[in-house]
């Protein structure tokens, strides 16, 4: 029996041990979940038996689930539960968060966990797990309709030209939980791992705000209407079908975080933007926006109607590389636009400021490349885009040892450390992306 297991999963862990922090990360694609998590266990087990950790004392430690709704839905609401469980030996306690995702390390099927100790200062650098939810004065900005592909904003993009405010510039009344309220220390916090529905906006403004020296990735997790009657999965103490549980952690050392675009290519120049209104570009350089992208669509003579947009702070920003951009630099969908007015709406609850610069974009029909690996130390986390038109994943078919990763159909939020979160514009608060074929890179420090 142990034999023909063999042929039917794998596993990829790294480990990374120094004075203070142990992270390990382990996947298997067994058939059955029991089976899959156990694999898991053992090799973390090993990890934390092979650092120079595992004389410390246990402590109560954190650990990061993505899924695939490959197992029957009762064993999947029970993962929380049997992954403490099935690290009993490791730690006396552990929190558990994450959530159902499209695919798993390599593109396919399967559970990953990553897991997080401290073991010389339990008490006051442990990662702390929380939840945001509605109850917390999240507000629903998103369209959550079956069917419907555009947001609400979009609805007015007609009469963008004269709407006397923003609708990009709702206020945020998120109350933090007292598990993250209660940090006495919030520039000592560092990264922030979230696992959320569509709603991340708000949630992610907030923990900005308290926590600006943070770097933050949120995977949104796969829609499981269908899998188990819930709109999503979202794991933690309990289960939750909205909202958003995560863990913070503290440590001396930041992370690195990156964010590319290799599914994407470029249909026009890059241009500047003369006159925006929210989120919508009015005016290019030399042009109305909706004209350039109606031309640059006609000539580049591609099948896929998806059209997408780069806006960039700077001109130098904008000319750096899709697989290599920086922080100034981010890409959304075009959800609409009107000829006659010239405007287009871009998908996204942040303001556009004038005299940046934007470049329109199309989905490559070149396979994606893996993206380079951080060099942190310790196990990298990769949060990708899933696509039909570029395979299955920004990585799909790509195992790697020493790496977390997921990738839903949903994508991702990012906010790199120390941005000006007291500005409404894009290029000041966290960013949404959907974009396909995308990936953010979290290396994470040894």
């Amino acid at each position: 029996m142990v034999v023909g297991l063999l042929t039917t999963w794998r596993i990829v862990a790294a480990t990374s041990g120094r004075r203070r922090y142990l992270w390990a990360s382990a996947t298997s694609s067994a058939s059955e979940l029991s089976v899959a998590v156990a694999q898991c266990a053992e090799q973390i087990r090993q990890s934390v038996i092979n650092s120079n950790s595992h004389r410390m004392p246990l402590s109560r430690d954190a650990c990061f689930v993505s899924i695939t709704p490959t197992y029957s839905a009762a064993d999947v609401e029970r993962i929380s539960s049997s992954v403490s469980q099935a690290l009993h030996g490791v730690s006396s306690a552990v929190d558990v968060v994450g959530t159902v995702v499209d695919q798993v390390n390599g593109g396919g099927a399967g559970v990953s966990l990553l897991f997080h100790t401290s073991r010389d200062k339990p008490n006051a650098s442990r990662a702390v797990a929380f939840f945001i939810g509605d109850e917390h004065g999240r507000q629903r900005l998103r369209e959550t309709a079956v069917g419907r592909w555009h947001i609400p904003v979009m609805d007015h993009c007609r009469q963008a030209s004269v709407l006397p405010l923003s609708a990009t510039q709702a206020t945020s009344s998120v109350r933090l939980p007292p598990e993250l309220a209660d940090i006495s220390d919030p520039l000592n916090v560092r990264l922030l791992l979230l696992a959320s529905d569509r709603e991340t906006r708000q949630t992610a403004d907030a923990l900005a705000q308290r926590f600006p020296r943070a770097s933050i990735l949120g995977l949104v997790g796969a829609a499981t209407p269908f899998f188990n009657a819930r709109p999503y999965t979202l794991f933690g103490p309990t289960i939750r079908n909205s909202g958003c549980v995560g863990l913070a952690f503290s440590d001396s050392t930041m992370p690195s975080l990156t964010v590319a675009h290799p599914g994407m290519v470029a249909a026009t120049p890059v241009l500047r933007i003369v006159r925006a209104k929210g989120n919508v570009v009015l005016d290019v350089e030399d042009a109305r926006a909706a004209h350039t992208l109606i031309a640059a669509m006609r000539s580049s003579g591609s099948g896929d109607n998806r059209v997408y947009a780069r806006i960039s702070r700077t001109e130098e920003a904008a000319r750096e590389p899709l697989t290599r951009p920086g922080p100034m630099s981010a890409v959304f969908r075009v959800t609409g636009g009107d000829p006659a007015k010239g405007g287009v709406a871009v998908d996204t609850l942040s303001d556009i400021p004038h005299d940046c610069f934007i470049q329109f974009l199309v989905p490559s029909s070149v396979p994606v490349a893996t993206p380079e690996l951080g060099s942190g130390g310790g196990p990298t986390v990769l949060f990708g885009v899933t696509t039909s038109t570029i395979g299955d994943s920004a990585f799909s078919g790509q195992e790697q040892r020493g790496v977390h990763s997921a990738a839903t159909e949903g994508g991702f939020v990012y906010a790199y450390p120390d941005i000006d979160s007291s500005g409404t514009d894009l290029f000041s608060r966290p960013t949404e992306c959907a974009v396909p074929g995308s990936i953010a890179t979290l290396s994470l420090p040894a």
